[in-house]
This record gives C-alpha cells, sequence and structure tokens, in this order.
C-alpha cells in the first residue's frame, strides 16, 4: 500500500500498463475493464459523423470526470484532489482521438499514449482517469485494507455500501493504492527505448533522434506538437508507437531503493536539523524585516549542510545523475520547517501548488511573505523561467520579498552566469529583482575539475 505526505501531492501516478501484471486481488480484471471503456469510447468517435453529434456528445462525457479526492497524487496542488478533465479537455481530446481513428488505429490504448502528444492531458490526468473508471475495484481495495488494518477513523459513506478511512480534516474519505499500481513517470518511452525498439520503422528512429539533437543543441525541451507532427505524420509511426507500447514491460516505481528520492527527504531533513542544529533567536517575526532574518540564518546553515555537511551527496542518484529538482525543493521545506519548529519560531511555511516555491509568512497574515524558489543549475528553463516571472514579481505588493535558490548539479555554470547578469541589469535598471543565491552542491571530489 502506497504511504502519502498528505497535504503534499506525491509525484507518482497510477500507471495504467501497470494493470497488466497487477496482482492486487481487486484489480484482476482491472486491465480488461479499462481498456473496453476506451474501446467504448473509440467505438462512439468512429460512428461520429459530425462534431456535437449525439455519438461524439457520448464519447465526450465518457472523457469528462470530475476531481478524484483522496488520493494525493499527481501534480493537482498540495492537496488530495486529483486533476478533472473537464468538457473543453474531453472535446479536445475527442478531436485527437477522431483524427487517430480515422487514420485506422483503433487499438484502445492509444488514450494511454496521447498525454506524450497532447497538451493539457499528462500523466496526472491519466492517472485520474484510469482511477474513475476503477473506482469501484479502488474503493472495494480501500475498505479490505482498511479494515484489515483498523485504520481508524473510519465512517460509512452516504449509501451505507462502504466503510472507508477519513481524511485527518474529518470531512473526505482517503482512497488507498497498491503500491505495484504506481509509477514516477507513465508511459515511460525513452530515447533509448525507441533506438532499440525493431518495431518502429527507420524513418521515424531517425526522426525522433533528429528531434532530440535539435532541442539538445538549443537547450530546450521537445515539444508535444513536434513529438505530434512527428508520429501523425504517417500511419505506421503510429501504429508502431502501439506495437512497442503493448510489447513493453511495465515496471512501478522502486519504493525499496527510492531512486528519485520521493519520499526519504522528510527523513533526511529531520536528521540533518538534528546533527547540525540551528539557534533562530527571533521567536515571533512581526515584519518583512524579521522573517528575513529568520529566513537568512535559515538559508545559511542549508548553505552549510549542502557543501560543508555532505548533504550535496544526497541530491544525485545512485548512477551520480541528479536526482529531480522536486527532491531538492522538498528537502529545502523540510529542513526550514524543521529548524523553525525545533526553535518554536512562529512563522507559517508551505510549498507553493505541491512544489515549486516555498512560501514563509507571519502566521497572523500576509504581511512579511518571502518566497524561496529552489532550481537546479541543469534545469533547461532556468533562465526563461526567471524572466518569464520578472514582470509578475515586479508588480507584487511591497510587503512580498522572492529568493531564487540555485542548486549548483553540473559543471557547466554559464546558465547561472547569465542569469546573474540578467539580474544585475535589471537591478541597475531600477527594477525590483529576485535575490539570487548559488549553492554549491557539484560533488566536491570533482572540485579540480571545475570552473566557474
Amino acid at each position: 500500500m502506497f504511504n502519502a505526505f498528505l497535504g503534499i501531492d506525491n509525484k507518482l501516478f497510477v500507471d495504467p500498463n501497470l494493470f497488466k501484471v497487477a496482482k492486487t486481488q481487486e484489480f484482476a480484471h482491472a486491465r480488461e475493464k479499462l481498456e473496453q471503456y476506451f474501446a467504448n469510447v473509440i467505438k462512439l468517435l468512429s460512428k461520429a459523423k459530425s462534431h456535437g453529434d449525439v455519438a461524439w456528445e457520448a464519447a465526450r462525457k465518457m472523457l469528462t470526470i470530475k476531481e478524484e479526492q483522496g488520493a494525493a497524487l499527481g501534480y493537482s496542488g498540495a492537496g488530495t484532489s486529483g486533476s478533472a478533465i473537464g468538457p473543453e479537455l474531453a472535446e479536445q481530446l475527442c478531436k485527437r482521438a477522431k483524427e487517430i481513428v480515422d487514420l485506422g488505429i483503433d487499438d484502445p490504448v492509444i488514450f494511454e499514449l496521447i498525454g506524450l502528444f497532447e497538451e493539457g492531458f499528462g500523466a496526472d490526468r491519466l492517472s485520474d482517469l484510469a482511477i474513475a473508471v476503477l473506482r469501484a475495484e479502488f474503493l472495494s481495495f480501500t475498505q479490505r485494507i482498511a479494515a484489515e488494518l483498523d485504520l481508524q477513523p473510519r465512517s460509512r459513506t452516504k449509501d451505507g455500501a462502504l466503510e472507508l478511512p477519513l481524511h485527518p480534516d474529518g470531512r473526505t474519505f482517503l482512497m488507498l493504492i497498491p503500491r505495484e499500481l504506481l509509477n514516477d513517470l507513465p508511459i515511460a518511452l525513452s530515447r533509448s527505448e525507441i533506438d532499440e525498439a525493431a518495431a518502429f520503422n527507420a524513418e521515424l528512429r531517425s526522426a525522433w533522434n533528429k528531434l532530440f539533437t535539435s532541442a539538445g543543441k538549443k537547450k530546450r525541451r521537445i515539444t508535444k506538437d513536434e513529438i505530434r507532427a512527428m508520429l501523425f505524420s504517417s500511419p505506421q509511426n503510429l501504429k508502431d508507437l502501439v506495437k512497442v507500447y503493448r510489447a513493453s514491460t511495465p515496471r512501478s516505481y522502486d519504493f525499496e531503493n527510492d531512486p528519485e528520492g520521493l519520499f526519504e527527504w522528510d527523513e533526511v531533513a529531520q536528521d540533518y536539523a538534528k546533527e547540525f542544529p540551528l539557534e533562530i533567536l527571533l521567536k515571533k517575526p512581526t515584519s518583512l524585516a524579521d522573517v528575513r532574518v529568520v529566513l537568512d540564518s535559515i538559508v545559511t546553515q542549508f548553505r552549510r549542510n549542502v557543501e560543508d555537511n555532505k548533504l550535496y551527496e544526497l541530491l544525485y542518484r545512485d548512477d551520480g545523475k541528479p536526482r529531480k529538482e522536486l527532491y531538492s525543493q522538498r528537502l529545502f521545506y523540510a529542513i526550514a520547517d524543521a529548524y523553525c519548529w525545533a526553535n518554536n519560531v512562529d512563522l507559517s511555511r508551505e510549498p507553493n501548488a505541491g512544489y515549486g516555491p516555498v512560501d514563509f509568512k507571519v502566521s497572523s497574515g500576509y504581511s512579511g511573505r518571502v518566497l524561496v524558489e529552489v532550481k537546479l543549475s541543469s534545469n533547461p528553463q532556468l533562465l526563461h523561467g526567471f524572466e518569464v516571472q520578472l514582470p509578475i514579481y515586479q508588480k507584487s505588493e511591497a510587503t512580498e520579498e522572492s529568493i531564487y535558490l540555485i542548486m549548483r548539479v553540473t559543471e557547466k555554470y554559464q546558465a547561472v552566469t547569465d542569469l546573474i547578469t540578467l539580474a544585475e541589469k535589471r537591478k541597475a535598471d531600477g527594477l525590483k529583482v529576485p535575490q539570487i543565491i548559488v549553492i554549491d552542491a557539484w560533488p566536491k571530489e570533482s572540485a579540480s575539475k571545475r570552473k566557474s
């Protein structure tokens, strides 16, 4: 069973492909049920003669789902609600699916692949769509496990059919999810997988490699529009994609080793706060200046922990590659929280929208508010994100300040230098600019090789 952090979205998803190998009794026939559901949508779209006719509207309604409560997955925000698929997105999915059907492809798994090339429909919404279709199975599993573990408090649903565990807020039910169904990245078709897949024709492999190479040279991510243009250039490309996906062997997230550090960050933060304590003298900050005093001491200690106390070692996976940016973001939040708690500092701190900035403010209100945004130097959008945020930040209230906390995890440093140069130029022009703090998290054994 998945043990989630309540109040913070856990970046895992129900991977529909994992139903093929699920051993949990409630999901013995889940794969067939899910595929049949999507097959029915395809059947309706194949019968649709025009946009908005009866068959079209029936398909759109099948793809429209409400927010799923209680699963605490995905990117929906710092809570337990899932991602809804409203009428507009459902309409968009119908249009794309109809286009695929008209190309002669009617395999229901195409709905599990649409997220590869359709904006607005990502892993989170695919996950919540699967949960919505299989809601009865998930609730049945939840009831069985809650009873076996005697989870309290529990309460009956309005119809009295189920007895489910309650969220600590006492208002909503929790939904339990088997670990074997969870992945950190559903539809994991990497460049290497496509290179090695014999089912992909040489033309598609060549186009895929050119796309990666071009994006790499320009230091940008490949867009879904580019992927769609490549795949839709020939019906055979989509047929090959379906064939490769069907033949793939799904693997759930490795909870034992936790390679992305999705769960260990809280324990690590507690350990470091105890081993390397911080004394904060200002217990009751009441102004922006007070908040900055507290925060400056926390950031300074966080830097010491990373650079001098070997916390940098935990920012990397076993293969030497940096963990996802989310890990550093959560780690900073948890360490700041631990230091405030240990010193009984009356300061509210919480991650915004589940990840990204951490919002620090005096507990009595929004006066004295400081946002800390943790970024990795490896983020290809490092400079772009800063430029986008500048106009927003410059219009913000006088009581708000912002810190860009950059964790250096790459030998190359040009993107950070460019960002600092931009900030200094804007500051010289008299504009309001977030403070930039760079923490050297580059492995110390490589110190002789790196240059700033």
